[in-house]
């Protein structure tokens, strides 16, 4: 009876709390205040992946449940992104039958990384995703090793049985399994991107990647992806990059192109404790290619990563990658995260990049570079966060800004009720401050833009401030 009743008052508050915008988390809190361990009560299906991270995790969430519908599996997933307890409980109840049983065969879970831990006491994940570990919302969040430690306690809270589907170039993701001496037996699965997908030496104003998050040794680089990932290994202890069984190896002409795979049927084994290897079946009757090819919409090495970590999980779940790829080929993604926008003859891209977190900026930044194509660039900060106030700006110092000094940028409009604090970043930067022009009111600013700036405009902001962006240039998808 009190399951009937948690489902019902979800149910109703969701069906009206939706057409305010408090649909998400709401009837989740409600029910949890009345019913707290309603969740426990539930017939939960057998898989159930949880998404986690720093970045990455509402696209790469996305990704995983297309692929999964593509490929004949009924999925529940948290597609309007609230992402803590009571969002977790809404997404549960609301798809759940007044006995209480979901029958999804799959629930894919964007999980947030600071409420992880509460959540899988709640809900035991069968596949824990963990995407990359790194600077975000410092008012919140702190360093990488505090979020290091959040998942680590929530990788505890999920039990011996989850399967781990993990960033082999992150040193903080390895850092999670790994003590000095050895790994810590879960079954894992490694995803990654190869040196041949290209590489760079850039590690933004800061580089976490110096000392071991294991040991505090320091680390050595074969080379950089970008930022702390890349070919990592520590002077001191046994913490290095595990070799992925799911690779990118090249990014060529809008395409992702995956390492052969071998086996077609990944088998989870337990690492013993001695060893770093990974014991897989080998499938004589696969015929010998060069890799698998996935064309992609969506740019930068960020989504890179999207990819090739969907790829992964649904590998993780007992699909071929080649079922992935043919699902994802081509994909958009509906929350509109890279944007066209109409701007006469002229093009413009919209970039979200998440405020508070540098690396974003920085791999949003590095890709408009990489195109060496001239441009005007677009950063507009007007509110830092959706979801609570702060005016803490100083992560402005942690973006490498510098990189828009590339002769290829011809403008850079720097837009919103920050401009002032933009505007003193900018001025210790080796950029001609004949290229910047100020705008404190976003509205203005396609006719900012019209007037005093050429070629293909690409306009970099955060979701809080995304709309404003939307509304100053009326923009419609193409």
């Amino acid at each position: 009876m009190k399951v009937c009743i948690a489902v019902f008052i979800c149910k109703l508050i969701y069906f009206f709390g939706r057409r305010v915008g408090k649909g998400s988390s709401l009837p989740g809190k409600v029910v949890l205040r009345i019913f707290p361990d309603v969740l426990g009560r539930l017939k939960l299906p057998k898989t159930i992946i949880a998404v986690t991270g720093s970045n990455g995790k509402t696209t790469t969430t996305e990704l995983i449940a297309y692929a999964l519908k593509a490929n004949g599996k009924s999925v529940g997933w948290n597609f309007e992104g609230s992402n803590q307890t009571e969002g977790i409980a809404t997404l549960l109840l609301r798809l759940a039958s007044f006995n209480g049983e979901v029958k999804c065969e799959t629930i894919v879970m964007e999980c947030d990384e600071r409420y992880a831990k509460k959540i899988f006491e709640k809900v035991r994940p069968s596949i824990l995703l963990v995407t990359n570990l790194c600077r975000d919302q410092l008012t919140r969040n702190g360093n990488p090793e505090f979020i290091m430690d959040c998942i680590y306690e929530a990788i505890l809270a999920a039990g011996s049985d989850v399967k781990l589907v993990l960033n082999a170039d992150d040193p903080y993701v390895s850092a999670l399994i790994h003590t000095e001496d050895t790994i810590i037996p879960y079954d894992t699965l490694w995803f990654g991107v190869n040196a041949k997908s290209g590489t760079t030496d850039h590690t933004g104003m800061y580089d976490d990647g110096t000392f071991c998050p294991v040991c505090k040794a320091r680390m050595t680089y074969d080379y950089r992806i970008i930022g702390h990932y890349g070919s990592y290994s520590c002077t001191a202890c046994s913490l290095k990059r595990n070799e992925p069984d799911i690779e990118v190896t090249s990014q060529e002409d809008g395409s992702l192109l995956f390492k052969k795979q071998e086996d077609s049927s990944q088998v989870f084994m337990k690492q013993e404790e001695s060893s770093h290897m990974f014991k897989t079946q080998e499938d004589s009757s696969q015929e010998p290619d060069d890799g698998l090819k996935l064309k992609v919409k969506l740019p930068g090495i960020t989504n890179t990563y999207n990819f090739c970590s969907t790829a992964a999980v649904l590998k993780a779940v007992g699909l071929d990658v080649k079922d992935t790829i043919k699902a994802l080929e081509g994909y958009e993604l509906t929350g509109g995260r890279t944007m066209y926008l109409n701007l006469g003859n002229r093009n413009v891209m919209l970039l979200v990049a998440k405020h508070e977190n540098t690396f974003a900026y920085d791999a949003s930044l590095s890709w408009i570079v990489e195109k060496k194509k001239p441009c005007t660039v677009i950063i507009l900060v007007d509110a830092i966060s959706r979801k609570y106030f702060t005016s803490e700006t100083s992560w402005f110092w942690d973006v490498d800004f510098g990189l828009l000094a590339d002769d290829n940028i011809k403008n850079v409009v720097l837009a919103g009720r920050y401009v002032n604090e933009l505007a003193m970043r900018f001025s210790v930067l080796e950029i001609n401050k004949e290229k910047l022009i100020y705008l404190a009111d976003p509205g203005g600013l396609r006719e900012c833009i019209e007037k005093n700036t050429t070629g293909d405009t690409y306009a970099v902001t955060c979701f809080s401030d995304k709309a404003k962006i939307l509304r100053a240039f009326k923009a419609n998808d193409k």
